[in-house]
Protein backbone atom coordinates (compact mmCIF):
# COMPACT_ATOMS: atom_id res chain seq x y z
CA UNK A 1 0.00 0.00 0.00
CA UNK A 2 2.94 2.31 0.68
CA UNK A 3 4.21 2.06 -2.90
CA UNK A 4 0.66 2.58 -4.19
CA UNK A 5 0.36 5.77 -2.14
CA UNK A 6 3.77 6.94 -3.39
CA UNK A 7 2.82 6.34 -7.03
CA UNK A 8 -0.56 8.06 -6.59
CA UNK A 9 1.16 11.01 -4.90
CA UNK A 10 3.72 11.26 -7.71
CA UNK A 11 0.99 11.26 -10.35
CA UNK A 12 -0.94 13.88 -8.38
CA UNK A 13 2.18 16.04 -8.13
CA UNK A 14 2.68 15.71 -11.89
CA UNK A 15 -0.93 16.78 -12.37
CA UNK A 16 -0.89 19.70 -9.95
CA UNK A 17 2.64 21.03 -10.38
CA UNK A 18 3.32 20.36 -14.06
CA UNK A 19 0.13 19.93 -16.09
CA UNK A 20 -1.95 22.72 -14.57
CA UNK A 21 0.79 25.40 -14.58
CA UNK A 22 1.70 24.59 -18.19
CA UNK A 23 -2.00 24.90 -19.13
CA UNK A 24 -2.09 28.30 -17.46
CA UNK A 25 1.05 29.55 -19.22
CA UNK A 26 0.08 28.21 -22.66
CA UNK A 27 -3.48 29.55 -22.54
CA UNK A 28 -2.33 32.93 -21.22
CA UNK A 29 0.23 33.21 -24.01
CA UNK A 30 -2.34 32.03 -26.58
CA UNK A 31 -4.97 34.55 -25.50
CA UNK A 32 -2.42 37.36 -25.34
CA UNK A 33 -1.02 36.59 -28.78
CA UNK A 34 -4.50 36.09 -30.22
CA UNK A 35 -6.05 39.33 -29.03
CA UNK A 36 -3.05 41.66 -28.87
CA UNK A 37 -1.02 40.57 -31.89
CA UNK A 38 -3.65 38.59 -33.85
CA UNK A 39 -1.32 35.57 -34.05
CA UNK A 40 -2.62 32.69 -31.89
CA UNK A 41 -0.54 29.66 -30.99
CA UNK A 42 -1.84 27.01 -33.41
CA UNK A 43 -1.24 24.12 -31.06
CA UNK A 44 -2.10 25.92 -27.79
CA UNK A 45 -5.67 24.69 -27.44
CA UNK A 46 -4.69 21.12 -28.27
CA UNK A 47 -1.86 21.08 -25.72
CA UNK A 48 -4.16 22.52 -23.06
CA UNK A 49 -6.81 19.87 -23.78
CA UNK A 50 -4.25 17.05 -23.58
CA UNK A 51 -2.81 18.36 -20.32
CA UNK A 52 -6.26 18.86 -18.80
CA UNK A 53 -7.13 15.25 -19.63
CA UNK A 54 -3.86 14.06 -18.10
CA UNK A 55 -4.30 16.18 -14.98
CA UNK A 56 -7.73 14.69 -14.27
CA UNK A 57 -6.63 11.12 -14.95
CA UNK A 58 -3.46 11.44 -12.88
CA UNK A 59 -5.24 13.07 -9.91
CA UNK A 60 -7.98 10.42 -9.72
CA UNK A 61 -6.09 7.72 -7.73
CA UNK A 62 -4.98 10.27 -5.12
CA UNK A 63 -8.55 11.50 -4.73
CA UNK A 64 -9.70 7.95 -4.07
CA UNK A 65 -6.94 7.38 -1.51
CA UNK A 66 -7.58 10.70 0.22
CA UNK A 67 -11.34 10.14 0.14
CA UNK A 68 -12.00 13.59 -1.27
CA UNK A 69 -14.24 12.32 -4.05
CA UNK A 70 -17.92 13.26 -4.13
CA UNK A 71 -20.09 11.17 -1.84
CA UNK A 72 -23.66 11.20 -0.61
CA UNK A 73 -23.07 11.70 3.12
CA UNK A 74 -26.71 12.57 3.74
CA UNK A 75 -27.53 8.86 3.39
CA UNK A 76 -25.69 8.13 6.65
CA UNK A 77 -28.73 9.36 8.57
CA UNK A 78 -31.13 6.94 6.88
CA UNK A 79 -29.19 3.66 6.97
CA UNK A 80 -27.83 1.50 9.74
CA UNK A 81 -24.04 1.22 10.00
CA UNK A 82 -23.98 -2.35 8.65
CA UNK A 83 -25.89 -1.33 5.52
CA UNK A 84 -23.60 1.68 5.00
CA UNK A 85 -20.58 -0.60 5.17
CA UNK A 86 -22.10 -2.98 2.62
CA UNK A 87 -22.97 -0.10 0.29
CA UNK A 88 -19.45 1.33 0.64
CA UNK A 89 -17.89 -1.99 -0.36
CA UNK A 90 -20.31 -2.32 -3.28
CA UNK A 91 -19.29 1.14 -4.46
CA UNK A 92 -15.62 0.11 -4.38
CA UNK A 93 -16.62 -3.03 -6.30
CA UNK A 94 -18.13 -0.76 -8.96
CA UNK A 95 -14.91 1.27 -9.04
CA UNK A 96 -12.97 -1.96 -9.54
CA UNK A 97 -15.30 -3.20 -12.32
CA UNK A 98 -15.28 0.14 -14.15
CA UNK A 99 -11.50 0.37 -13.83
CA UNK A 100 -11.11 -3.09 -15.36
CA UNK A 101 -13.43 -2.16 -18.23
CA UNK A 102 -11.50 1.05 -18.89
CA UNK A 103 -8.12 -0.74 -18.82
CA UNK A 104 -9.41 -3.45 -21.17
CA UNK A 105 -10.87 -0.93 -23.61
CA UNK A 106 -7.71 1.19 -23.50
CA UNK A 107 -5.64 -1.87 -24.32
CA UNK A 108 -7.81 -2.64 -27.34
CA UNK A 109 -7.94 0.99 -28.50
CA UNK A 110 -4.19 1.49 -28.12
CA UNK A 111 -3.42 -1.53 -30.28
CA UNK A 112 -5.63 -0.19 -33.07
CA UNK A 113 -4.30 3.35 -32.69
CA UNK A 114 -0.72 2.14 -33.00
CA UNK A 115 -1.63 0.05 -36.03
CA UNK A 116 -3.01 3.05 -37.93
CA UNK A 117 -0.57 5.51 -36.36
CA UNK A 118 -3.34 7.77 -35.05
CA UNK A 119 -2.17 11.06 -33.54
CA UNK A 120 -3.43 14.51 -32.62
CA UNK A 121 -3.79 16.94 -35.55
CA UNK A 122 -1.47 19.75 -34.43
CA UNK A 123 1.17 18.25 -32.16
CA UNK A 124 1.20 14.74 -33.62
CA UNK A 125 1.06 13.15 -30.16
CA UNK A 126 0.25 9.44 -30.59
CA UNK A 127 -3.23 8.84 -29.19
CA UNK A 128 -2.12 5.44 -27.92
CA UNK A 129 -0.13 7.35 -25.27
CA UNK A 130 -3.32 9.04 -24.12
CA UNK A 131 -5.02 5.67 -23.81
CA UNK A 132 -2.00 4.41 -21.88
CA UNK A 133 -2.25 7.31 -19.41
CA UNK A 134 -5.95 6.60 -18.94
CA UNK A 135 -5.18 2.92 -18.37
CA UNK A 136 -2.59 3.80 -15.71
CA UNK A 137 -5.05 6.02 -13.83
CA UNK A 138 -7.84 3.47 -14.10
CA UNK A 139 -5.52 0.61 -13.13
CA UNK A 140 -4.39 2.39 -9.98
CA UNK A 141 -8.01 3.21 -9.13
CA UNK A 142 -8.91 -0.46 -9.60
CA UNK A 143 -6.11 -1.61 -7.31
CA UNK A 144 -7.28 0.89 -4.68
CA UNK A 145 -10.83 -0.44 -5.06
CA UNK A 146 -9.66 -4.03 -4.71
CA UNK A 147 -7.67 -3.25 -1.57
CA UNK A 148 -10.57 -1.37 0.00
CA UNK A 149 -13.11 -4.09 -0.80
CA UNK A 150 -11.08 -6.60 1.20
CA UNK A 151 -9.92 -4.14 3.85
CA UNK A 152 -10.43 -5.31 7.43
CA UNK A 153 -10.96 -1.79 8.71
CA UNK A 154 -14.44 -0.29 8.34
CA UNK A 155 -14.87 1.97 5.32
CA UNK A 156 -17.59 4.04 6.96
CA UNK A 157 -16.61 5.78 10.17
CA UNK A 158 -18.74 7.85 12.53
CA UNK A 159 -18.70 11.61 11.93
CA UNK A 160 -16.92 12.31 15.21
CA UNK A 161 -14.09 9.78 14.67
CA UNK A 162 -10.96 10.15 12.57
CA UNK A 163 -10.98 8.27 9.28
CA UNK A 164 -8.60 5.30 9.13
CA UNK A 165 -6.15 5.24 6.26
CA UNK A 166 -6.89 2.47 3.74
Amino acid sequence: MKSLRLLASALFALSAYVCLPVILVVLTADVTLRYVFNTPIRWGQELAAILLFLSVVFALPQSWLSRVHISADFLKEFMPAVMLEIVARLIWLLVLVMSCIIVWQCWRDAQFMMLIDESTPELYVPLALMRGALAVGAGLSGIIGLLLIFSRTPLIVPDDAEEPSP
